[in-house]
């Protein structure tokens, strides 16, 4: 005698795959490049490198700065080389973290993104590298070449599919905010 075989039907197979994909759709959060928190991470990445440098400057009493590029979407912290002149900027400051050369490329972040950097930068002066920032041992920041002219505000703005963020560098105080 045959056996009968028993299995599901057609349409018992697709209502199981929708119940699936309707869960899985729930489930996975949306990662879109038009995400704002992606846009949030990018601009907290600048400020803290900002905040990193003033930091070491601070606990080394050696000058420390960091180098915005906007065409590149990247960020890089140095360490001067004081005893050259115009001074040489040695990119070999590690993040306190990962361990590697603190250098941030927003380019190949796996959290971060934007689709443009700009930046407002003013000097008390005539600033030659204007990408270039440092602080003295005393927190300030400053232009690296010439290294005499104070930083009155340093201002790099992410944008990110129509949202923006503001993070921006005040004189004097090395205070960053992130808006």
């Amino acid at each position: 005698m045959r056996q009968s075989q028993r299995g599901y039907s057609l349409p018992e197979l697709l209502a199981v795959v929708i119940i699936l994909g309707i869960a899985a759709a729930v489930a996975i959060p949306d990662i879109s490049t038009t995400d704002p928190d992606q846009l949030n991470i990018a601009a907290e990445e600048l400020a803290q490198a900002m905040r990193f440098a003033r930091s070491e400057a601070l606990r080394t009493g050696q000058p420390h700065g960091f180098r915005q590029q906007s065409s590149a979407k990247r960020i890089r912290v140095f360490r001067p080389d004081t005893s050259t002149a115009p001074w040489t900027l040695n990119y070999d400051v590690y993040h306190p973290v990962s361990k590697k050369l603190y250098d941030i490329d927003l380019n190949i972040h796996p959290f971060a993104r934007v689709d443009s950097l700009s930046h407002n930068r003013v000097y008390r002066g005539v600033c030659n590298s204007g990408g270039n920032v440092y602080f003295d041992s005393s927190g300030i920041p400053r232009c690296a070449d010439p290294e005499t002219v104070l930083l009155e505000q340093f201002e790099v703005t992410l944008t990110l599919s129509g949202h923006s963020r503001t993070v921006t560098l005040h004189g004097i105080t090395g205070r960053v905010t992130v808006q």
